[in-house]
Order: structure tokens, then C-alpha cells, then sequence
């Protein structure tokens, strides 16, 4: 939701930038990933017997399934855009397949408390 207010208040055409923002959807979720496994080995976390055991790939699903799901929800604003599809087309791969099994019932427990969200 925060991208879409940013994307609408600078203006950013979706349909002519949407090469530009499906790269950022994906540094965004690297850096979501590449963050928690810093935090997961800092002296605070080691001290304290804190453990990490993410997967990338895992996490890198996640995040562009949720970005896509949330920026679904608008398409009057995303529907036109090869963005959504090209989400859509990332999240379908055969290499993906494992992790939409995986992650079925999360997503759908999601997609649930997505249902009540107005922006």
C-alpha cells in the first residue's frame, strides 16, 4: 500500500515504468531478505541464541506475492500495466510450483485479512 501512495503522489506512470517498477518490487524483497538475515546475526541475536533458517527463495516468493495481491486491488490504476502480469508470470514459474504448495494455506489466511483492507 505504502509503494501505491508513493507511486500516485509522484505521479509515476505505471503503464510506461512498469519494466523499472518490477525490478524495484524485486530489490525491495532481496533487501527484505538480505535485512533479516543481518539482523539474525548480530552480536544481540547470537548472544541470545537467536536463529535465522530462511530460505531466499521463500522470502523472495512472499514478498512478490504480496505485492502483487496488494497492488491488484487497484486496477483501475495497475490493470492496464504489464506489471501485474509480470508478477503474475514470476509467481506461476514451474520453479515456483514447490513454493505455492508450501505456502498455500499462509497465503490464504492473507489473502483474508487482504479482503478487509480499503486504500
Amino acid at each position: 500500500m505504502k509503494m501505491h501512495h508513493y507511486l500516485v503522489g509522484w505521479g509515476i506512470g505505471v503503464a510506461k515504468n512498469a519494466k523499472f517498477l518490477h525490478d524495484v518490487i524485486k530489490k525491495v524483497t532481496r533487501y527484505a531478505y538480505t535485512a533479516i538475515q543481518h539482523k539474525s546475526c548480530n552480536k544481540v541475536a547470537r548472544t541470545n541464541g537467536g536463529i535465522c533458517d530462511l530460505q531466499k527463495g521463500s522470502v523472495l516468493w512472499l514478498g512478490t506475492h504480496a505485492f502483487y495481491t496488494v497492488l491488484s486491488k487497484k486496477p483501475e490504476v495497475y490493470g492496464t500495466s504489464t506489471l501485474l502480469k509480470s508478477l503474475r508470470f514470476e509467481l506461476s514459474l514451474p520453479c515456483n510450483k514447490r513454493l505455492r504448495h508450501r505456502f498455500k494455506r499462509v497465503v490464504k489466511e492473507g489473502l483474508e485479512g487482504v479482503a478487509a483492507l480499503d486504500f
